[in-house]
């Protein structure tokens, strides 16, 4: 009864915190919005707490800490979407597939293309540049646009998602003999809520995959595993770092099969000169963003060379983590997607978005960290003196990255911490 309450108090507070970001249309990076944030995560801090180590999760106080879970996004999905979010080009990309149109060789820009926009998109962000979406979040647009051409729709889609990826962490963490109760880690994770219910962002879609393949391969589900992992991949490249895992774990036939929907997702987009990869190119050759590490390494060698140390450490950690961790262990997925990421030449706090789903477990304790210091970079968006460089800060850089660094200590110094007698 207790716990009930306490989950309706936190509900409320919770929902009145999304409500006022919506009422008051608090900037991102804005003092006001860093107050919302402190708010929420002081009732993440207070829910995690009152059930990280509670058994059993009955199942009357789990669905009432999901519908909560589900009440506090409802305020965000109120307002109309800001023409300058990358919603708008999920749209676009979307209507213009149904055109007729590859999406990989057409700008919306394109004074011979305006007859495709309406009010929405015609003022979208980027729109000289390439679309940097995959093929599975490209046909993700397209179903979206094909049941109802908004970026309201488009919101509502990625949201269902998000509470989809909630239920899937349930069952995983449930399968794996875990607390139920840490679901909850992701459901009720303001960063989360941020990164989707209140600005939309596609990563929503990845999450729900690779949350599925971790689950599939608990339940030794493995064409399952298979499938859903290679449309995380189709989604955004990040999680094909996880491959090592797989590694003997899915039969050769699952391997074939994943294989085969990996060159379908691709086929649509084979048409016309070039290849279907959008705008990482030009993100490797020149776009810099919170990518210190990146940074580092392309001052002393090249660009190329330093994206693929991200992704060779990506690699070589889920390799470890193959042979020293089990299937089921937060920590193997986390972690060399983490990696990759930290040494990648963009890294915009939604891109963590792929790692939430895994941070229910004191070995990612310190990705959770980051996963709320990374919100500091939301400066650049409202200090006009980051903004016209478009560059985070040393201070921003020394207090994300630190904060990181400082809770890995946390977790080695607790583990080697003697038993008490």
């Amino acid at each position: 009864m207790l716990l009930a309450i306490l989950f309706l108090l936190c509900g409320a507070v919770y929902t009145a915190a999304t409500f006022m970001l919506v009422w008051t249309s608090a900037k991102l990076g804005s003092p006001l919005f860093y107050t919302i944030v402190g708010v929420t995560l002081s009732v993440y801090v207070i829910v995690l707490t009152a059930v990280w180590n509670r058994r059993p999760a009955p199942r009357a106080l789990l669905l009432l800490a999901f519908l909560l879970a589900g009440a506090v996004r409802v305020p965000l999905l109120l307002p109309n979407v800001g023409t300058d979010n990358d919603m708008m080009r999920y749209v676009w990309d979307g209507r213009v597939q149904r055109m007729g149109y590859n999406p990989y060789h057409v700008l919306p820009a394109d004074p011979a293309l305006a007859y495709t926009h309406n009010d929405e998109t015609r003022s979208m962000p980027s729109a000289r540049a390439r679309t940097p979406y995959p093929p599975a979040a490209q046909l993700f647009f397209r179903l979206v646009v094909t049941i109802h051409d908004s970026s309201r729709a488009m919101k509502l889609a990625l949201v269902l998602c998000d509470l989809l990826t909630m239920l899937v962490v349930w069952r995983w963490v449930a399968v794996t003999g875990r607390n139920e109760w840490l679901a909850l880690a992701y459901g009720w994770s303001p960063f989360v809520v941020l990164e989707v219910a209140h600005s939309g962002h596609i990563d929503a879609l990845g999450a729900l995959w690779i949350a599925a393949c971790a689950y599939f391969l608990a339940r030794r589900r493995t064409t399952l595993a298979s499938i859903v992992f290679v449309a995380a991949v189709a989604t955004k490249l990040l999680p094909i770092v996880l491959a090592p895992l797989l590694w003997k774990r899915v039969r050769l036939r699952d391997a074939a099969i994943g294989g085969a929907l990996f060159a379908l997702f691709y086929l649509p987009f084979v048409w016309g000169p070039g290849l279907p990869v959008g705008a990482m190119p030009s993100v490797v050759a020149g776009i810099r963003f919170n990518g210190p590490i990146f940074e580092a390494i392309s001052a002393i060698t090249f660009p190329p060379v330093a994206a693929a140390v991200a992704v060779l450490v990506g690699l070589g950690l889920a390799w470890w983590a193959r042979w020293t961790r089990d299937v089921a262990n937060p920590a193997a997925w986390a972690w060399p997607m983490a990696a990759a990421l930290l040494s990648a030449p963009v890294i915009y706090p939604w891109y963590l978005l792929y790692l939430t789903p895994f941070l229910i477990s004191v070995s990612t304790f310190p990705i959770l960290v980051w996963s709320f210091t990374i919100l500091l970079t939301y400066l650049v968006w409202f200090v006009p003196e980051y903004r016209l460089p478009w560059v985070v800060p040393a201070w921003v850089l020394a207090v994300e990255y630190g904060m990181v660094i400082t809770a890995g200590l946390s977790v080695w110094l607790w583990r080697r911490k003697p038993p008490a007698p």
